[in-house]
């Protein structure tokens, strides 16, 4: 039995918990939230569990911390809870600073503990439906990525603590490029099966000085270019995803799958379940299997958390691209820095 502790229960730490307590083969034992309103709301939907304010206060043991707060604790929580001996779930950005991320993955290996950074989509149903559309041997040789995250506004957090912590520099480490853009990096590498090389990005910011809008131009492995637009600012709430190769191109706009090819054209509605939206309570249970089976398996190897540190140095090299009117960054040799 995997012994799980959630850490920060706000919207995504309440999902991850109502996930983890159906597991047979884990137990929910602790909750910990620094929010008084929050830790009664633990206590009352998960009685058996040990609730603290603070990680220190558990006397419980954790096998499997899950990290739900905002960006800027990530990377002191990871630390406190691989010295606990715990392995790790994060949520993305598992690491602001890339320098910081490889210390802790180091850290992680010398204590034989993994950090399973919390990159979801690839379990969505319907990206999974679109790499397999998208796959080369299907549309010919990939050509060109292109991913559009577009938002009225910020997503707002919990009521009980800070709903606009998203706009906050000190608390999410950055705005809509640091919300976002954790997904689209490490999709880009997924669904493209390449590595970002050279980052280019231009941003215009909002009157709180965080940026509200951000695109991106990724160099994949020196073969395509992938495009990313990031906004808060848009008249409308629309995601999508298209990959184009030589012979026909796949899009995912939200919930429609359409393929175009030299046959015609196809069109499938993927729809997930109404209200799993935020928290993608259709993806967790997916999640949390793989999650489990690395923590049964006793994985140490690096592979797991590189996809972190790549999307770490991505976003540090596409916010010095935008201080330098888009000029682009080259990412170091990520794979180097995990020996």
């Amino acid at each position: 039995m995997i012994n799980v502790g959630v850490i920060g229960y706000g919207r995504a730490g309440e999902a991850h918990a109502r996930c983890y307590d159906t597991k047979p083969q884990a137990q929910l034992v602790a909750i910990v939230d620094p929010t008084p309103s929050r830790r009664d709301a633990a206590r009352a939907r998960f009685p058996h569990a040990a609730v603290a304010a603070t990680l220190d206060d558990l006397d419980v043991n954790i096998d499997l911390a899950l990290i739900c707060t905002p960006p800027n604790s990530h990377e002191a929580y990871t630390e406190q809870a691989l010295m606990r001996d715990a392995h790790v779930f994060c949520e993305k950005p598992t690491f602001l600073d890339p320098g910081n991320g490889a210390k802790l993955i180091a850290l992680a290996r010398q204590r034989r503990r993994i950090i399973y950074p919390g990159h979801n989509y690839v379990h969505s149903p319907l990206l999974q439906r679109l790499r397999e559309l998208g796959a080369p041997e299907r549309i010919g040789a990939l050509q060109r990525l292109t991913m559009t995250v577009e938002r009225p506004t910020s997503a707002n957090g919990s009521s009980d603590w800070n709903p606009s912590w998203r706009r906050n520099p000190a608390v999410s480490g950055g705005g809509v490029l640091v919300d976002h853009g954790p997904h689209c990096i490490y999709l880009a590498e997924w669904l493209t099966g390449m590595h970002v090389q050279l980052v280019g990005c231009t941003m215009t910011y909002s009157t709180r000085g965080v940026e509200d809008h951000a695109e991106l131009r990724l160099d994949m492995s020196g073969k395509i270019k992938a495009h990313i637009l990031l906004s808060w600012r848009a008249p409308h709430r629309r995601t999508t995803y298209s990959l184009t190769g030589a012979r026909g191109t796949v899009t995912l706009n939200d919930d429609i799958l359409v393929e175009d090819s030299p046959a015609g054209r196809h069109t499938w509605r993927l729809a997930e379940t109404p209200g799993s939206r935020h928290a993608h309570d259709d993806w967790l249970p997916a999640l949390a299997d793989d999650v489990l089976r690395q923590v049964i398996s006793a994985a140490t190897g690096a592979e797991l958390a590189r996809s972190a540190l790549v999307v770490a140095q991505t976003i540090t090299a596409a916010y010095a691209s935008a201080a330098q009117d888009g000029v682009p960054y080259r990412l170091p040799g990520t794979l180097n820095e995990l020996q």
